[in-house]
C-alpha cells in the first residue's frame, strides 16, 4: 500500500494545541556539467541569443549556459548544476533562448540521454555535443564493443559452436554485420571468486555521426537464423528508449566501451525455481476492458522468449477475488539474476501488453520456489479509476505563450486544442481534437469542459497545442513532456490553472496539514482524490490504524478535538 509518511498529531490540553513531526532527508545529488558547441548552427546569434539545457532534471525549464568569448572555443556553451537524483536516466536537450527553441537531434525528435552515477556526491561531465547534432557525417570513428557471455554459457543459452553473437544498433541500421569473437586474454572474476574468460569483442571500424550524439545498441545471439535479443532492465527513469543500451560518440579516432554482462546477468551458480506470478485484473474488469468469460491472461518474459511457449494464467472461481490470475513457472538461471517480464492479455480494448513504460523484474532467489507479490495489470489500481462520470474543466493561461517552434500565440488568429483526455493515450494531432475557448474573452485564459466517463483514470495526462496553420499541433513541449493532474472529486471538477509550456506534474496525494478552526475543532486538510482517505492512531508504538472511509475523495474535514493525542496519515490501499 502507499501511505503518506509524515504524520500530524493533535491534542487538547487546557486549550487546543498542535504538534507537528516530520523528517527531512537531504537528497542525493550529482554534479552534472552540460556542454554544447554552437559553431555549426548558422541561425544562432550570440550577440542577441543565449543557450540553455532543459530536461527531466528541472521539469524542462531553462538552465542557463555560458560561453567564454576569449576561450579556445568561444562557441562552446557550458554549465554545471547539482541534480537531486542518482542512478537514473536523465533526458535532456539544448535550447536557444529566448523562446525555448529546442534542438532536433539525430534527424528526429528524440531527447538526449545520460545515466547519472548511482553514488551520491558523484560528478558527470557530459560529452561536448554539437547543437542539433549538426556534424552528423563526421567520422569514420572506430568503436570497440565488449560483452561478457560467461553466464549465458553457464545456463546454456549461448553455445559458441552453434550460435553467433552480434552488436546491433543505430550505427549499423540494427543489422548483423560483424560477428563478435572471444578474447581469451580478458579475464573477469565474479562475486563468488569464479574466474572466466568469456568476453566477446567486436571493433566496428566506421561509425559516422556527430560527436556527443547518443548511439543506441543491443547485443543479439542468432541461432539457426532466429534472433535472441538481450533484454537488460531499463535504468530508472528511462521511459522512452525501449531498454536499448546507449553511449555518447566520443568523436575520437577510436573509442573502447567498458565490458558489460549480456542481459546484465553476472556469472553466478545456476538454480531452478518454481516462480508464482500473480496479476489482479479487477480494474480492467471495472472499466470494461476485460471479460473473464472470453479473455485470457499470459505472463511473458525472457524465460519464455517473450511468449513462446505460451504461459497462461488462471483464476479461481471460488476465491474471494475471482479477478486474481496466477501461473507457476519453472525458471532456470543464475542466482541473483534479474528476470524481466510483463503480463499480456487478450483484453477487449488495447489488446496486448501492459502499458507501463518499463518491464517488470524480480531477482531470482536461491530457493526451490518463489512467490511474487500481486500486481495490478498495467499497475492500474481500482482506486485509480473514476467511480462516476465527471465533467472536468481544463483551463490554461496563454499569456506570453510561445510554441516549441518559436511561434508567439496570437489570440486573434490562432486556435488552441487539447490532446490526452480522457484516456491519456494521445491520438494524432489534428483539428478534430477538442478546442478550447477564451473565457472570459480577452482574459488570456482558455478553457474547455470534457466529460470523463466512469472507469477512466483519475490521473489525467494531457497536452495543449497551438494551431497557427503552419506548425504541427504538438508544440507545447517536447515529446513525452506533458501535464499530469488528478480528478479529485466526482460529478464536476475544475482542474487548477495550467500555464502553456509549464508541464506541471501534480503529486497523487499528500500535503497533510492541521490548523485551528472553530472552538473544539481542528481543520485537517490535504491534497485528496478518490481512493485516498485518512487513518488515525493514538500512538506510534501501540495500537492499529483506524480507517475513516468517509474521508475518501475529500480534501479536508473539521475534526473534533478531544483530550487524546491522535496521529493522522493519508492512505491509498
Amino acid at each position: 500500500m502507499n501511505s503518506k509518511t509524515n504524520f500530524r498529531s493533535v491534542r487538547r490540553a487546557l486549550g487546543a494545541g498542535l504538534l507537528f513531526c516530520s523528517a527531512v532527508l537531504a537528497p542525493a545529488t550529482t554534479l552534472v556539467t552540460f556542454q554544447v558547441d554552437m559553431s555549426l548552427d548558422a541561425s544562432f546569434d550570440p550577440t542577441t541569443q543565449t543557450v540553455a539545457a532543459r530536461g527531466s532534471f528541472n521539469g524542462w525549464s531553462a538552465f542557463a549556459l555560458t560561453n567564454n568569448p576569449n576561450g579556445p572555443n568561444p562557441s562552446l556553451w557550458t554549465g554545471t548544476t547539482n541534480i537531486p537524483t542518482n542512478g537514473v536516466v536523465m533526458s535532456y536537450k539544448y535550447t536557444i533562448e529566448p523562446g525555448a527553441n529546442y534542438e532536433t537531434i539525430s534527424g528526429d525528435s528524440k531527447n538526449r540521454l545520460a545515466i547519472l552515477p548511482a553514488a551520491s556526491g558523484s560528478s558527470l561531465v557530459l560529452t561536448p555535443a554539437y547543437y542539433n547534432d549538426a556534424d552528423s557525417s563526421a567520422g569514420p570513428f572506430s568503436v570497440t564493443f565488449q560483452v561478457d557471455m560467461a553466464q549465458q554459457i553457464n545456463v546454456g543459452t549461448f553455445v559458441a559452436n552453434s550460435a553467433t553473437l552480434f552488436t546491433r544498433g543505430s550505427f549499423n541500421a540494427w543489422a548483423e554485420d560483424y560477428p563478435m569473437t572471444n578474447d581469451p586474454s580478458i579475464l573477469t572474476t565474479n562475486q563468488y571468486g569464479l574466474v572466466s574468460s568469456n568476453v566477446y569483442v567486436m571493433t566496428y571500424p566506421s561509425i559516422y555521426g556527430s560527436p556527443g550524439e547518443n548511439i543506441e545498441f543491443k547485443y543479439c545471439v542468432t541461432v539457426n537464423g532466429v534472433d535472441h535479443w538481450e533484454s537488460p532492465p531499463a535504468a530508472v527513469g528511462d521511459t522512452a528508449n525501449n531498454n536499448n543500451r546507449f553511449f555518447d560518440l566520443a568523436g575520437s579516432t577510436s573509442q573502447v566501451l567498458p565490458v558489460i554482462y549480456f542481459n546484465n546477468a553476472p556469472y553466478a551458480p545456476v538454480v531452478t525455481s518454481l516462480v508464482t506470478f500473480q496479476v489482479d485484473m479487477t480494474a480492467q474488469v471495472l472499466n470494461g476492458n476485460f471479460d473473464p468469460t472470453t479473455d485470457t491472461v499470459e505472463v511473458r518474459g525472457n524465460f519464455n522468449s517473450w511468449g513462446t511457449p505460451q504461459i497462461l494464467c488462471t483464476n479461481n472461481p471460488a476465491a474471494i477475488n475471482t479477478n486474481l490470475y496466477t501461473a507457476v513457472v519453472s525458471i532456470t538461471d543464475g542466482v541473483g539474476s534479474a528476470e524481466q517480464y510483463k503480463f499480456w492479455a487478450s483484453i477487449t480494448l488495447n489488446t496486448g501488453w501492459e502499458t507501463m513504460a518499463d518491464n517488470r523484474s524480480f531477482v531470482l532467489a536461491n530457493a526451490s520456489s518463489q512467490v511474487l507479490p500481486v500486481v495490478y495489470f498495467s499497475d492500474l489500481n481500482p482506486d485509480d479509476l473514476l467511480p462516476a462520470d465527471t465533467l472536468v474543466t481544463f483551463q490554461v493561461s496563454m499569456t506570453n505563450a510561445v510554441s516549441t517552434y518559436g511561434h508567439v500565440f496570437d489570440s486573434a488568429t490562432d486556435q488552441l486544442f487539447i490532446n490526452g483526455p480522457p484516456s491519456g493515450n494521445f491520438a494524432n494531432w489534428d483539428t478534430t481534437l477538442p478546442q478550447l475557448a477564451n473565457s472570459p474573452a480577452g482574459s488570456g485564459i482558455y478553457s474547455i469542459q470534457i466529460l470523463i466517463p466512469m472507469g477512466s483514470p483519475v490521473q489525467q495526462t494531457y497536452k495543449y497545442g497551438i494551431n497557427d496553420g503552419v506548425d504541427p499541433l504538438d508544440n507545447e513541449a517536447p515529446s513525452g513532456s506533458n501535464h499530469v493532474r488528478y480528478v479529485r472529486s466526482t460529478g464536476a471538477y475544475v482542474m487548477p490553472l495550467d500555464t502553456f509550456g509549464n508541464q506541471f506534474v501534480e503529486p497523487s496525494f499528500g500535503n497533510l496539514e492541521i490548523t485551528l478552526s472553530s472552538p473544539g475543532h481542528a481543520l485537517i486538510s490535504w491534497l485528496g482524490r478518490p481512493g485516498v482517505h485518512l487513518q488515525t492512531r493514538g500512538s506510534l508504538g501501540s495500537g492499529s490504524w483506524a480507517d475513516h472511509l468517509e474521508t475518501d475523495g475529500l480534501s479536508s474535514t473539521n475534526w473534533p478535538v478531544s483530550g487524546q493525542a491522535l496521529l493522522f496519515r493519508l492512505i491509498k490501499p
